[in-house]
């Protein structure tokens, strides 16, 4: 699998596994979101984009040229990224819900598995998420992380904040060190970094194989 998370599968593996069909009377069912070449070519492209945005932001903290504002066009730009992958999503006909993905899974006692399994299962029950996929709710994790990481940047990174504040919210050189699940001396940076990898990770593991 394509991934940055070294040894742990996403969320939404667990439906490629062993749920991406049941069989009922004789017909299968198709229990993840219809695959979108449009959100996975878009979702790759945003994941590199913000890895390199915190690659040279990291080179620059403590200098003004890591100040907020010479960053907001960047943040307005993944934002409104996040957003339409989460529009097309929503609006792709015979998307399953996630609880009902998640109810069949833990029917057949399947473990599920990945770094963002709890923040998704938080959002299942919660109004106006019962009928979205797996896939709009990682978007919908994802463009929260940006807006947290977005909201400290503005705060910590100015002319007025001692220059330190703005380094650890990055962390320093090499970039690996806060994109990698597991312990992150930037934990925002981490945080979007793990939901934009599940979020590709999901649409990769729900592409249909290459017909022979």
């Amino acid at each position: 699998m394509r991934r940055l998370t070294s040894g742990k599968g996403t969320f939404v593996d667990f439906c490629v596994a062993t749920l991406t069909f049941v069989f009922v009377a004789g017909c299968s069912v198709q229990l993840t979101a219809p695959y979108s070449e449009d959100i996975d070519s878009e979702a790759s492209s945003l994941q590199a984009d913000f890895v390199r945005f915190v690659a040279d932001t990291q080179m620059k903290a403590g200098t003004a040229d890591a100040f907020y504002d010479k960053s907001q066009q960047k943040y307005a730009d993944f934002e409104a990224r996040l957003a339409v992958i989460q529009m097309r999503s929503a609006s792709i006909p015979r998307g399953v819900p996630c609880g009902r993905a998640v109810a069949s899974a833990q029917h057949m006692e399947r473990a599920l598995t990945g770094p963002m399994q709890s923040e998704v299962l938080g959002r299942i029950s919660n109004a106006g998420s019962e009928n979205a996929s797996c896939i709009t709710i990682l978007a919908v994790i994802a463009s929260e992380q940006m807006e947290r990481l977005r909201g400290q940047h503005q705060l910590r990174c100015n002319s007025s904040a001692p220059p330190a504040r703005c380094t650890t919210l990055f962390s320093s050189p090499p970039i690996f060190g806060v994109i990698l699940t597991g312990q992150s001396d930037a934990p925002l940076v981490s945080a979007v970094s793990i939901s934009l990898n599940e979020l590709v990770g999901a649409e990769r593991d729900i592409k249909p194989l290459p017909k022979t």
